[in-house]
């Protein structure tokens, strides 16, 4: 039987040929009789017209999300079909995540519809979700109809059970660890238990994929599956189940083996490749040992205080060179609500011995966590202040995302969030008390950047291969006697409640008639289209009395102040969302003439105008 396994862009696969992809491959053919063929559609999207091997380009595709397909990709993904459909498979299997589930739903639709006797499955990071939320995949299930099996979390033994019955000639009716398309009927296979043992789990087969299409010399590689972790922003520490891990002498012999292939060089894709610190160390050890000359360019970490000066100078010494810590906050209190079970002390030694060690230390920071204030923030850059000259650079400075799936998830109410406003793209999600919110924590990542500027901290640069690259100015600021003041800044209160006013109060304003007054030649009448776009309602009257205003300005004179304010009244309460429409009539005999510019804007009357808080108001242009 032949079975496609294929992954549609966009996922970083074009650096190094994708690693999930030759697990399964691997797995299928060790244990059926399975013919797999592994397409890389991801990498030929790379050198196609709509990218055309531009990396800028390919880069900004991943992390904006193109849901759509833009003018000239249509063919593109059309090809793709004829290059699977060429194949000749019986079943066709993708991997699936966010950044390419709208794309991959079009090419296995397609298919369906030219050949529907072909079983389709869809897998992947996508249909990974922690047990309590697992159930929601036979839901979506229903709605996905060109989608015969899907496939949840971790897939080898799952897939394996789907094919060798398809083998058989038979439709699956059942299968631990997948759902089923049984008509219209959606059969849930509930959990599958996990592969104990993964050192039983074959190398991942590389075959299909050619060194020379790739654009850099590593590979990807694992020793362990899952995370000790258990921060509850994550929704990885259980999607890949529980901690195993590979026998230190199953992966120097991996390693051996991939040696042979003509690769010496390592980027790890563990959670946590310090999971187990004891048999991170014997491997390292067996490295050094055996001398084997190869090279770590990358591997995440955990804090953990088990890891010593002397752990870290075996690491470099095994091969070991730039490792990413999960820091994500200095305060103490935050990283006990992330439940991150670990102490800044902690924190600060890690960072400290590891570069001491001659390893590049990068840190992934994280800001606008549930209960963060403006002090554990600061807190924060303390952190990175008295530890600066340790830190190679940051790998990323993200705001908290609440997902779906993750611990948070389990136990909103115990972090006082207003539930309307979760599980949206992009993440807006805010506290009950208003106090944090979706344009405060992208304000801290602009402060954070900030800081790091100030501490001459880099950020790293992902785009040349796709392994993190430290920016070479990090050298030259040090051997610059240049130094910058350091000085804590605070947002206000004055500050902090004017931006919550610009989300509170906000509109949207636009022309839709504007004409001369037949009878008088003089009066210019506009009709407006108002929308309330923001977070609270508008009140007709009473202590927050809202109004549709304007000020009109004599260009030839001075610009500074109003020659005329109007007002016109709200035709009732308008709630968040809804819009209506006012007439202003400029009545010409009352201005001399002349030109003028008119600001059209909305009021909280005796308090503000929305342009106060940072509001566009509508600008037009007349002449009298």
């Amino acid at each position: 039987m032949k079975f496609v396994l294929t992954c549609l862009p966009i996922f970083n696969h074009v650096f190094t040929p994708p690693l999930p992809l030759a697990y399964l491959k691997a797995y299928v053919e060790h244990y059926t009789n399975t013919k797999v063929k592994v397409l890389d559609l991801e990498c030929a999207y790379f050198y196609s017209s709509a990218i055309d091997k531009n990396v800028n380009l390919y880069w900004d595709k991943m992390w904006f999300r193109d849901y759509e397909f833009k003018k000239d990709e249509k063919p593109i993904f059309d090809g793709f079909v004829k290059t699977i459909l060429a194949e000749n498979p019986e079943v066709v299997g993708f991997s699936v995540g966010i950044s390419n589930f709208w794309k991959t739903r079009y090419v296995a639709q397609e298919i369906k519809k030219i050949n529907p006797d072909i079983y389709i499955i869809y897998g992947g990071r996508y249909f990974c979700r922690r047990e309590p939320w697992r159930y929601l995949i036979a839901l979506w299930h229903k709605d996905l109809g060109e989608v015969d099996c899907i496939v949840k979390n971790e897939g080898e033994e799952t897939l394996s059970e789907i094919l060798k019955t398809l083998e058989s000639k038979s439709k699956p009716v059942f299968c631990e660890g997948a759902t089923i398309r049984l008509k219209e009927k959606i059969v849930d296979g509930g959990n599958r238990n996990l592969i104990e043992n993964i050192d039983a789990i074959p190398f991942p087969d590389f075959s299909d994929f050619s060194k020379a299409d790739y654009l850099s010399d590593y590979i990807r590689m694992s020793f362990s599956r899952g995370c000790v972790g258990q921060c509850v922003y994550c929704v990885e520490n259980d999607t890949m189940g529980t901690m195993r891990y590979r026998s230190p002498d199953k992966i120097v012999e991996e390693i051996k083996l991939r040696l042979s292939e003509g690769y010496k060089k390592f980027q790890l894709c563990d959670l946590a490749v310090n999971s187990k610190t004891q048999i991170l160390l014997e491997v390292c050890r067996k490295i050094i040992e055996e001398k084997l000359d190869v090279e770590f360019i990358f591997s995440e970490f955990r804090h953990a205080p088990g890891l010593n000066k002397e752990a870290f100078e075996l690491l470099f010494k095994a091969g070991f060179r730039m490792i990413s810590f999960g820091t994500e906050s200095g305060s103490q209190f935050i990283l006990d609500k992330m439940s991150k079970g670990v102490k800044v002390m902690t924190i600060e030694n890690n960072i400290k011995d590891a570069h001491n060690a001659g390893l590049k230390v990068t840190l992934n920071l994280m800001v606008g966590f549930p209960k963060e204030t403006n002090e554990t923030f600061m807190e924060t850059i303390r952190l990175l202040r008295r530890n600066k000259d340790f830190i190679d650079g940051v790998l990323s400075v993200s705001p908290t995302e609440v997902c779906s799936s993750s611990k948070i998830h389990d136990k909103l109410d115990s972090y006082d969030l207003n539930n309307a406003t979760l599980f949206q793209y992009p993440d807006i999600w805010e506290s009950n008390d208003g106090y944090n919110f979706w344009q405060w924590r992208k304000a801290l990542v602009e402060r954070m950047h900030q800081y790091l500027r100030e501490f001459q901290i880099p950020l790293v640069n992902f785009v040349r291969d796709g392994n993190p690259k430290i920016s070479l100015f990090k050298s030259q600021i040090y051997n610059s006697k240049k130094t910058q003041a350091y000085q804590e800044v605070l947002l206000s209160d004055k500050d902090f409640d004017k931006l919550k006013l610009k989300l509170d109060y906000a509109a949207e304003l636009k022309i839709s008639e504007k004409c001369v007054d037949s009878a008088s030649n003089e009066d210019v009448k506009f009709l407006l289209d108002v929308k309330n776009i923001g977070r609270k309602a508008w009140q007709f009257g009473g202590a927050d009395w809202i109004r549709v205003g304007c000020k009109i300005y004599d260009l030839l004179k001075s610009e500074k102040l109003p020659l005329v304010e109007l007002r016109q009244e709200l035709p009732c309460n308008i709630e968040k969302g809804s819009e209506f429409q006012v007439v202003f009539r400029i009545v010409g005999q009352t201005l001399p003439a002349g030109k003028y510019r008119i600001k059209f804007d909305i009021l909280n009357e005796g308090k503000f105008w929305f342009e106060d808080l940072g509001n566009l108001p509508l600008v037009e242009e007349i002449r009298l």
